[in-house]
């Protein structure tokens, strides 16, 4: 079975959404001024009315910045126009990327003034870029899996599409040692609506946001393991390998492992997701380009999940991303 697959890597991502009052940015702006007294030797300086001093900002400085699937433009990388293939993963991870991070001078405040860090805004959201030619997902043939122990304490078989989401969401946050998930029907009541617009963009301001999102399109909602599973996890679990243990890994290559991060995140409890089915109305981009159509030729398929509380927080990663206890892989039709 083969499904043209498309996924937006946070991002979100991804990526960067303020989240509540952690993440209230208000920029601090500092005046100076210097004022020049002229004195003529023998006369006693002339008086002067003493200058005026702005008002102080009010300041409000954050500690994290959500960086989901949306994302400071700083970051975004230039759009590739060569051809991308998915294909099953094997038993290598994948590969960890090289590139060294950039780095930016920030130039020291003046000495007589205390200067407070605030985290950036968010400047920009990251929309995977349209490919030149059709990006192809090919389902397993034959398990390349091995199931994890007899003692795997997920013993029941789900048959409806909430039971399946919860089900390969845990069987991966039990390998990074993050507790259970829950279905939240108000989460997929708001993924509903968004993936009722058909079109495929990340949307977290739906019924007053508050959530992480992973999005992807091209996957009927029979198969959305596969999404979870195929894509989601297994597909990008190895570009962490050497990001483990860091409070704030380097975001270059954020779009290749931003949906695993949200699955396995630790302060992560309850899980909504929603397929919807496009035919009649197309699948577009927010550049109103129909996925279903060439050059794409997308199913027209898109699968939003929301999470509460958002993961993918900066200086937090640490603390939620637990390093893997190398259980074995599965695949997506893995307790089904």
């Amino acid at each position: 079975m083969r499904y043209a697959l498309a996924a937006a890597a946070l991002a979100a991502g991804v990526v960067a959404v303020p989240y509540n009052k952690r993440d209230i940015v208000t920029d601090v702006e500092v005046v100076y001024q210097t004022q020049y007294v002229t004195v003529t030797a023998g006369e006693e300086p002339a008086t002067s009315a003493p200058a005026s001093t702005a008002a102080p900002a009010t300041t409000s400085a954050t500690t994290k910045a959500h960086f989901g699937h949306h994302w400071p433009s700083s970051w975004i990388k230039p759009a590739s126009t060569t051809t991308s293939v998915y294909v099953a993963p094997s038993s290598e991870p994948a590969p960890v990327s090289s590139e060294a991070p950039s780095s930016t001078y920030v130039a020291p405040p003046p000495p007589s003034t205390t200067s407070t860090y605030v985290a950036p805004a968010p400047t920009s959201t990251y929309v995977a870029p349209p490919p030149s030619s059709t990006s192809v997902y090919v389902a397993p043939t034959t398990p390349a899996y091995s199931a994890p122990p007899a003692s795997s304490a997920y013993s029941a078989t789900p048959t409806d599409y909430a039971g399946k989401v919860v089900l390969h969401h845990n069987l991966h946050r039990a390998n990074h040692s993050a507790p259970a998930l829950e279905w939240s029907q108000s989460l997929a009541d708001t993924a509903g609506k968004i993936a009722a617009s058909c079109v495929y963009a990340h949307n977290v301001d739906m019924d007053n946001g508050g959530y992480g999102q992973n999005i992807a399109a091209g996957v009927n909602g029979d198969d959305i393991t596969s999404v979870i599973t195929d894509l989601f996890y297994n597909g990008e679990v190895g570009w962490f390998s050497n990001l483990y243990g860091q409070a704030q890994p380097d975001m270059t290559n954020f779009e290749k492992w931003g949906h695993f991060s949200q699955i396995v995140w630790k302060g992560t409890s309850s899980v909504g997701c929603y397929t919807q089915d496009c035919t009649s109305k197309g699948l577009v981009n927010d550049k109103g380009q129909d996925l279903t159509k060439s050059p794409f030729n997308i199913p027209p398929y898109f699968t939003v999940c929301n999470y509460h509380s958002p993961g993918n927080y900066a200086n937090d990663y640490a603390d939620n991303v637990g390093v893997s206890l190398k259980q074995a892989s599965i695949g997506p039709s893995y307790g089904l």
